[in-house]
């Protein structure tokens, strides 16, 4: 099922740049997902509960003002509930998520679909085990052990 999802002539139906601008917006998502990843892994959070919240106030965001990049550019990288300044690594590592996962498609996705997204997971970890290594000068076995044992996986399911 996996090869007919992933099958080359499948995705070739719909124009190459298409699909390199969906790779950059479900990078922005993932990057989404990292920022709640890079705030509380180091502080022994959850990142499933409770849901994205001002660190300030405690604000919960509404779904509809938790679209990457476009919230944090159109409230100015401030809370929209108390006006505390939201950081600008928020914006930078969707951005960055989203730019590198484009970057796979552009790069492996002429090959194979399912190899380019393999990469553009492997990079959104390294990615966020570099902006946690930044802030706190760890790297949480979560990322590390979990990474071994998603490459291995990875390594068995796609040999290329």
């Amino acid at each position: 099922m996996l090869n007919n999802i992933f099958d080359a002539e499948t995705w070739a139906r719909v124009p190459f740049e298409f699909w390199a601008a969906v790779f950059f917006v479900f990078g922005s998502i993932v990057g989404s997902f990292l920022n709640v990843c890079i705030y509380r892994m180091p502080l022994g959070l959850s990142i499933v509960s409770p849901p994205s919240h001002c660190p300030h106030c405690k604000y919960s965001i509404p779904w509809f003002r938790n679209v990457p990049l476009l919230t944090w550019l159109s409230l100015r990288g401030k809370c929209q509930n108390c006006g505390a300044p939201i950081s600008v690594r928020y914006f930078l590592v969707e951005l960055l998520t989203g730019v590198t996962f484009r970057a796979c498609w552009l790069a492996f996705g002429h090959t194979s679909a399912w190899l380019a997204l393999v990469y553009a997971l492997f990079l959104a970890g390294l990615i966020t085990a570099t902006f946690i290594d930044f802030e706190h000068f760890i790297i949480p076995d979560e990322i590390t052990i979990g990474g071994m044992g998603a490459g291995l996986l990875c390594s068995v399911l796609l040999p290329a």
